[in-house]
């Protein structure tokens, strides 16, 4: 189990690597807004479970894991984000906010029950 600082992490790279960027300490720290230490402590913990491969000072790469579980948490926060829209009508800087503490903590049935409801209005 991830904690919510590590999966801000994950996330974060899966985000940057699908927008074409390298993936760096540097670029997680300005992206996540933290200190490059505080990335280069979470990457080494990423890396020993497995959820990362990064040479020494060189780029950082998600394994099949990492990916896997990276997908997971952006799939949540997008599901999360797309209520708080489009349902409740919170404004976007608000429910970005918002989705990004819910993903951390909602259950797999909760979410699951979210999409379906807003695959229901569709239709």
């Amino acid at each position: 189990m991830l904690t919510k600082s590590l999966e801000d992490y994950l996330e974060a790279i899966k985000i940057l690597t699908d927008i074409g960027k390298i993936t760096r300490v540097k670029e997680i720290s300005k992206f996540l807004n933290v200190k490059e230490s505080s990335v280069v402590n979470a990457l080494n913990i990423l890396k020993e479970k497995g959820y990362i491969k990064q040479e020494k000072y060189g780029y950082i790469e998600l394994t099949d894991l990492g990916n896997k579980e990276a997908k997971k948490i952006l799939k949540k926060h997008k599901i999360v984000l797309r209520f708080l829209t489009d349902i409740l009508r919170v404004s976007e800087k608000t429910a970005q906010n918002d989705a990004c503490k819910i993903e951390h903590v909602i259950s797999n049935e909760t979410i699951k029950k979210i999409f379906e409801f807003l695959v229901n209005q569709k239709r």
